[in-house]
């Protein structure tokens, strides 16, 4: 039989297109205050498209920071409630000259759409509305959905979590329907199963009220890159493991099942190696790869700065370090509790005579994990299976989206979290672009995900 999605698609795929390029257009770049106009009319135009999809009562949603766009179209008694979450605004574009077309003129090359946010995320949020509103026009959506869409996903969704715990009921669901996500490879269908959380920490080490000669002060004054240096080795143990007390305290432990999926996840350590010119032996080194990236927490050093960095030779002993950290959280941490034991145990490892300064701290939302026997997580792997024609990939991920964790426990929804995002998107990067194959596939996954709920 035809598919009735795949028709749809096909018969409006310029009208989608066009519609998807006047998204595009918008330099909706929520990091930068100069951009906060942009970002009100992106807000804005996803309003008023909301309305002409059938969604009467779209509207903004105020929060401290860029405003949300909230939607909803209530559907059949004792069908099931599901919230759509995506955002409308951008990473910068930096550096500029780096674009081979430009970042806000979106532009079809080849099959793929290229453009500032063609995929994270105005492509992977667009396709879903694309497919709610084939739904709505075929009479095919029973349940209610509820459509929101953030303005500050690329710089840590301050105003929506400012906002959120006041709109408990208006968020209520049973599905948290996200597609701000990726997949292992163009014919690799995933279903993402856990996040990790996120907290950040910057510290400066300082010493000498100035650079000091390192032949006449050297072994006798304190050097802050040396010292910082011994702090940062004192977060590890030679195993890789944390050696932070407590900080480890509280992880979810896998069910048998899921820890016997985690370890059967393929890895290839030579491509990896390939890919990224290192092999695999960061973190817990007796664990698995999987194990180590989808359920273990990580400290990482960011960046590392001090003293004298150019050509030659500058003979000091610098006033100053500095060094920027930020750790992924398992299942069951406690971002909060995790930061201050991060922070104490800086205080703790200082060296005498060095002046620990903690400029900017804060957490980015908890991690969780996802029943993979859930109803929700059966119907995607039987939509996927029938679109690529092979069985989804079930992956335990490393990387963060902090409000999902917030989202869900507000709303009571229990997420799932599939997207068609491809590393070859270059998300975040300068020629970011999304392939219509893939924006396609996202659309049909969403439309058959939905239809008859």
């Amino acid at each position: 039989m035809p598919d009735p999605f795949q028709s749809a698609f096909e018969q409006h795929r310029e009208k989608i297109l066009a519609q998807w390029m006047e998204l595009l257009a918008f330099p909706s770049i929520s990091t930068d205050p100069a951009h906060h106009h942009d970002c009100l009319a992106c807000a804005e135009w996803e309003v008023q498209h909301l309305r002409a999809m059938g969604f009467d009562n779209a509207r903004l949603l105020p929060t401290p920071g860029n405003p949300v766009v909230f939607a909803e179209r209530q559907g059949l008694p004792g069908k099931p409630v599901v919230l759509f979450y995506g955002h409308y605004d951008v990473q910068p574009v930096d550096p500029l000259e780096a674009w081979h077309t430009p970042p806000f003129a979106p532009t079809l090359i080849d099959g793929r759409m290229r453009a500032r946010g063609a995929q994270d995320n105005k492509g992977q949020h667009f396709y879903a509305l694309k497919a709610i509103e084939t739904l709505i026009q075929q009479n095919a959506l029973g349940a209610t959905l509820k459509i929101l869409i953030e303005g500050e996903e690329e710089c840590g969704s301050h105003g929506i979590a400012a906002a959120m715990p006041n709109w408990r009921d208006l968020l209520k669901a049973d599905l948290l329907l996200v597609t701000d996500i990726g997949m292992d490879g163009p014919r690799a269908p995933t279903i993402t199963l856990s996040l990790r959380g996120m907290l950040h920490l910057t510290a400066e080490l300082s010493g000498p009220v100035r650079d000091l000669h390192s032949g006449t002060h050297g072994g006798v004054a304190p050097n802050p890159a040396i010292g910082l240096a011994r702090m940062i080795a004192s977060l590890h143990n030679p195993d890789g493991s944390i050696a932070i007390p407590g900080y480890t305290d509280g992880i979810q432990p896998p069910t048998p099942d899921e820890l016997e999926m985690i370890r059967a996840m393929p890895f290839d350590a030579a491509a990896y190696r390939k890919a990224t010119g290192v092999p695999p032996t960061g973190g817990e080194r007796a664990r698995p790869v999987s194990e180590r990236l989808g359920l273990r927490p990580t400290i990482e050093v960011n960046g590392f700065r001090s003293g004298f960095d150019g050509p030659g030779v500058k003979t000091i002993i610098p006033a100053l370090a500095r060094v920027k950290f930020t750790s992924r959280l398992a299942a069951g941490q406690d971002p909060a509790r995790c930061l201050a034991a991060l922070e104490t145990h800086l205080r703790q490892h200082t060296p005498e005579g060095l002046t620990l300064t903690i400029t900017e701290k804060g957490v980015g939302g908890s991690g969780f994990r996802l029943n993979p026997k859930s109803p929700w997580v059966t119907r995607a792997t039987s939509v996927l299976q029938n679109l690529y024609g092979v069985a989804p990939i079930r992956r335990w991920e490393g990387a963060s989206i902090p409000i999902i964790a917030e989202l869900a426990k507000i709303s009571g929804a229990e997420p799932l979290l599939v997207g068609f995002g491809l590393e070859e998107d270059s998300i975040h990067a300068p020629n970011e672009s999304f392939a219509l194959d893939q924006f396609r596939n996202g659309y049909l996954y969403v439309a058959h995900l939905l239809a008859g709920l």
